[in-house]
């Protein structure tokens, strides 16, 4: 592991000047604003939204019902959204086909369904999938998506989870991940890696460095669910490879990623309660050619950027910030060079236990069948100062429904960690549950092997965006044609939408080819209309075909 105290002793003088250096810098010439105000343009246009949805247990049997309570949230901060009036909801059945599909009205970023399950619904992994339309814009990726098992007396096939039928008939699969994205030749470099069975989950590996000749140069093993890291000192003109073993006895040789000859380097090390160290290496070439040249590190946290520009005038440079402020989540760490292209890219993880302590006291310890419980709840801030907000309680049996506290997916699992990384991520909630040395270890090799963008630069460093397709919907929608008893379409046809709730009848004529649509309906829950439509003449021989607008 490397010494960032002892590296700092090392370069001390040097950091001195730089931090001099800096500091007069940032006052003639700022080189990231540009950069910032086009993010916060890129973020005003894409203004994402994120949708979790808290169920009232992990798993159900035909004949049940699944109710939820829904959230939605705009921006980076997971503030309740007040984007979006629709939210999308989908019951897919394991042949990946809709079953059911919903429209929820949003209040406030909050909204409540359910799905009743029939009692001849088949055993098998289930999918209940949620997004808005302005979700859309960025793909499924950015939908909630859980899976959902469902239990019958009817015969049960194979449970199969979504994010494991990918990996069906592959074989077993390891891709290492050089610490900010490079080796680089001369410059000692953290490599995390991650092992995938069979089945797409993490398996066990062991394995020995070679370099070209042959000579073992290091060994590793991986720590947690098939991930870890080790260190490498590539030496000018050198090669490397693995010799790997997994837990079944089999082996394989892969190549490791071919060091740079000229290059950069972004290390992190964040094992500090109070603060996050940056160090940025370059080899003797890069320094070389790059000697005195304007660099950039961005960080970004929470919607709020923080920038450190700085002249190459050494080759060590080693940067600490406070991680009161950053925000408890993924913050993402990007260097730059003098011609604003991102050389060097690292995702870690900031954990400022500043979640609500929250406390449940029931009045009776013990309760007969389907006997009242009455709850006090208690939910303080940081601060220790009472807040008031928005909650969700379920309460099951955990003789009936087991739960493994490791594997749960959470408010906080999904919008802080699963939401901005890739690929499938197993026992999310242990990441939380466990605050040793150890398991943050082991959420650093998360970050080091499937984190990603969440956006890409050079789409937000150009101002010309694409049109977004989807726009924000403020209300439920009813859309339909009316034509003759022919099937001809009738244009400029009275259509009426009487709802079957007290209140006002709404009108609107169809155009040329006979469609009309009646849009930004608020209505709660399941209601009833009643629609008539009459031609231009008064006539009322019309037929009117409702369309439901859910695109499959």
């Amino acid at each position: 592991m490397i010494n960032f105290e002892n590296i700092k002793k090392a370069v001390l003088f040097s950091t001195i000047i730089f931090c001099l250096n800096l500091a007069l810098f940032g006052q003639t010439y700022n080189p990231g604003l540009h950069i910032i105000t086009r993010l916060k343009t890129f973020f005003s246009t894409y203004a994402p939204e994120k949708a979790y949805l808290q169920f009232d247990k992990p798993y159900y049997t035909a004949g049940d019902t699944i109710y939820f309570k829904a959230y939605v949230t705009e921006g980076v901060q997971h503030q309740l959204s007040g984007l979006s009036g629709v939210l999308h909801v989908d019951f897919i059945n394991p042949e990946n086909k809709i079953d059911q599909s919903i429209k929820l009205q949003i209040d406030s970023g909050l909204c409540w369904g359910d799905f009743p399950l029939a009692d001849s619904l088949l055993a098998g992994n289930y999918r209940i999938r949620a997004y808005t339309q302005w979700m859309r814009n960025m793909g499924e990726t950015s939908f909630f998506d859980r899976t959902i098992p469902v239990g019958s007396l009817k015969k049960e096939p194979v449970l199969i989870s979504k994010e494991n039928q990918l990996f069906l008939n592959s074989e077993a699969d390891i891709q290492f991940f050089p610490e900010g994205g490079s080796v680089v030749t001369g410059i000692r470099t953290k490599v995390a890696f991650k092992a995938i069975g069979t089945n797409g989950v993490g398996i066990n590996v062991k394995g020995v460095i070679l370099d070209d000749k042959n000579k073992q140069v290091s060994t590793f093993a991986s720590t947690h669910l098939g991930m870890g890291y080790f260190f490498l000192s590539p030496a000018e003109g050198k090669t490397y490879k693995t010799k790997l073993t997994f837990d079944d006895g089999s082996e394989s040789i892969v190549d490791l990623p071919k060091p740079e000859a000229s290059g950069i380097t972004l290390a992190v090390n964040n094992d500090s309660i109070s603060k996050i160290s940056f160090m940025i290496s370059v080899n003797e070439p890069y320094y070389k050619a790059n000697r005195n040249k304007d660099f950039l590190l961005l960080i970004y946290s929470g919607g709020k950027s923080i920038t450190y520009p700085f002249k190459l005038e050494v080759p060590l440079i080693i940067l600490d910030i406070q991680k009161r402020l950053l925000h408890t989540g993924v913050t993402t760490v990007t260097l730059f060079s003098p011609d604003d292209e991102p050389l060097c890219e690292r995702l870690l993880f900031v954990q400022n236990h500043d979640q609500l302590n929250l406390r449940v006291q029931a009045d009776k310890t013990e309760y007969k069948k389907r006997e009242k419980v009455s709850l006090l709840f208690n939910a303080k801030n940081i601060k220790d100062s009472t807040v008031s907000w928005h909650f969700s309680v379920s309460v099951i049996d955990e003789n009936k429904v087991p739960a493994d506290e490791n594997n749960e997916r959470n408010i906080l699992t999904d919008l802080l960690l699963t939401s901005n990384l890739k690929g499938y991520v197993e026992q999310p909630n242990y990441y939380f549950n466990d605050t040793s040395q150890n398991a943050l270890n082991n959420l650093d090799a998360l970050m080091l092997t499937q984190g990603y963008r969440s956006f890409d630069w050079k789409q937000m460093l150009d101002t010309n965006y694409a049109p977004l397709t989807y726009q924000f919907e403020k209300g439920l929608e009813i859309s339909g044609k009316v034509t003759n008893l022919f099937g001809k379409p009738l244009p400029d046809a009275t259509v009426n939408l009487i709802p079957s709730f007290k209140s006002n009848l709404l009108s609107t004529t169809s155009d040329k080819k006979g469609l009309f649509h009646f849009s930004n309906l608020v209505f709660m829950d399941t209601t009833h209309f009643v629609l008539s439509a009459i031609n231009s003449k008064g006539r009322n021989s019309t037929k009117l075909i409702y369309f439901n607008d859910k695109e499959e």
